[in-house]
């Protein structure tokens, strides 16, 4: 199996890897079950254990991660938008009729907004329980979807709230997908988790993302204590209007495609 020259890049062997794209040389005892066992055990531990710390992190170390990630600490964990894309599927996935990031037809249809339902009816050609059922379909396909649009717009106030610092708008795009990924986590175990009604749950939702955005902006930014007060509540404000805006996006984009 083995070669005078590298089967990838065609540059001269030394040893048992190539000194010039980094691939191993191929040999006969790499296809032994004791082998690829190991490497099975040894990929599956490496995943865990990156996705493991990389939440930790993500949910018990406010901003950690992102200073980690700016500082050039990034073998232990996984990317930005690594974390955000698995936190976002887990959001979506696990709480499906979750009404946090689009308007459900239930609430949507009866708002009192001028949305000509007969008319809608009419050019579909469908029944009404037909249009219900593909408005709630598209919505929550298209919430998930696109979702990522929040990142530079919640970055944006970051940048805005603390241009002193001098911060690139990548900087500030890292801190955001982080803390939208721990927006996700939180949503997912307050609903899943704790025993309480609707608006109690929303209540400790916004409790537990003002504490996490306190110590997180604390970290990453610096400030003052009082100044990281004033700047996490009126991020959370915003983050609020954000969220409004793009469920108000969503609910009329879904209903005008459907």
């Amino acid at each position: 199996m083995n070669s005078a020259s590298c089967k990838n890049c065609n540059q001269p062997l030394i040893g048992k890897f190539c000194h010039n794209c980094g691939e191993k040389v191929v040999e006969k005892t790499d296809f032994s079950l004791k082998t690829l066992f190991h490497q099975l055990v040894d990929g599956l531990f490496n995943i865990d254990s990156k996705v493991y710390q990389t939440f930790i992190y993500l949910l018990f170390k406010p901003g950690k991660l992102t200073t980690n990630y700016l500082d050039g600490i990034r073998k232990p964990f996984m990317k930005p938008i690594q974390v955000f894309l698995i936190s976002n599927v887990l959001f979506f996935l696990l709480l499906t009729q979750a009404d946090i990031l689009r308007i459900p037809a239930k609430y949507y249809f009866n708002s009192g907004r001028d949305l000509n339902i007969e008319t809608k009816l009419l050019q579909t050609e469908s029944t009404q329980a037909e249009l219900i059922q593909a408005y709630d379909g598209l919505s929550a396909n298209l919430s998930k979807s696109i979702v990522i649009i929040i990142v530079p717009v919640l970055a944006l106030v970051f940048w805005i709230l603390f241009y002193k610092n001098h911060f690139l708008f990548g900087m500030h795009l890292i801190f955001a997908m982080h803390y939208l990924s721990f927006f996700f986590i939180s949503c997912l175990l307050a609903i899943s988790v704790v025993s309480l009604g609707n608006r109690a749950v929303q209540v400790f939702i916004v409790l537990v993302n003002f504490i996490y955005l306190f110590f997180a902006l604390k970290h990453v930014y610096k400030s003052k204590q009082a100044m990281v007060f004033f700047k996490a509540l009126v991020i959370l404000l915003a983050f609020v209007g954000i969220t409004a805006l793009y469920r108000e996006f969503i609910s009329y984009l879904s209903y005008k495609l459907v």
